[in-house]
């Protein structure tokens, strides 16, 4: 890959998936489970067999979200999420991803400076809980004075990418700005990081890489590059998935699981290696 190319994570919630999107040329894995309803904290035996599957380095950054709906969390919840961080630390991943809001909508500074502490020194990426946020400008000043949160993922605050194109644009010159000034700042920092050189806990103001995700296709990848590109992308968040038939050939299609919803029981919705390959090929032409 040119480093010049578009850097491709693809989300996941089942070891096939991981296994196709790795064959297909993701850069990266977002592991989750259940991605109908968003994605949330994948089980132990999933960690750990995508651990034993992929190659040792390949980077797999994995969701700590403890349940469907809003990203305002119960002390009890937020206790989950830091536990099941130290489970994906011990299973030795990349990475993590989570996002918390307070009651009005805003960046539950505190609770995110808690979890950011308990994840370092993996990577961090904040999640869309970001596209729920009031006012994201004063959102993206939180997470830069936070500290050691590494991405954000957001579809600019609207359904898909190309909706909210327009916020996401705002937000790469935002993140361009603020790392012309951390370059600025380097010579009067070295110290500092010196000093911090033997806490891996410490939290470090750092540029926040800007990555595009939700409603991405093979269709519109490349318009949202070529829009996107001259403002300083450099990552990109997709899916990539197909419907494939369950191998179950006695079905009762009169019980649904799902609820309200009904969605089939006889359809999986799986990572496809030639999908990956043509979202790279577009996004990089």
């Amino acid at each position: 890959m040119d480093n010049n190319d578009i850097n491709i994570e693809v989300c996941v919630d089942s070891l096939e998936s991981c296994l196709n999107a790795v064959r297909g040329g993701a850069s990266r894995l977002e592991l989750c489970s259940a991605l109908f309803l968003g994605g949330l904290t994948p089980t132990y035996g999933m960690m750990k067999a995508v651990k034993d599957h992929l190659p040792p380095s390949f980077p797999v950054n994995v969701m700590i979200r403890p349940r469907e709906g809003d990203f305002c969390y119960s002390r009890a919840e937020i206790d989950i999420m830091k536990h099941d961080i130290e489970m994906v630390k011990q299973l030795g991943y990349h990475g993590v991803v989570f996002g918390v809001l307070t009651v009005s909508g805003t960046i539950d500074i505190n609770v995110t400076k808690e979890l950011v502490q308990c994840s370092l020194p993996l990577s961090i990426t904040f999640h869309r809980a970001f596209d729920m946020c009031r006012d994201y400008k004063e959102a993206f000043k939180d997470l830069i004075s936070i500290g050691s949160i590494d991405r954000l993922l957001t579809s600019g605050l609207e359904s898909s990418v190309m909706e909210g194109i327009d916020t996401i644009s705002e937000l790469l010159e935002l993140a361009n700005n603020n790392n012309n000034n951390n370059n600025n700042n380097n010579n009067n920092n070295n110290q500092v990081v010196n000093n911090n050189n033997n806490n891996n806990n410490t939290l470090k103001s750092h540029s926040i890489i800007i990555m595009p995700g939700g409603g991405v296709t093979e269709r519109n990848i490349n318009k949202i590059v070529k829009i996107l590109k001259p403002k300083g992308l450099k990552e990109i968040h997709l899916s990539g998935r197909v419907k494939q038939e369950s191998r179950m050939e006695y079905r009762n299609t009169r019980v649904f699981m799902g609820g309200e919803l009904r969605q089939s029981e006889y359809s999986l919705a799986i990572v496809d290696d030639k999908k990956i390959q043509s979202f790279l090929s577009n996004a990089n032409k």
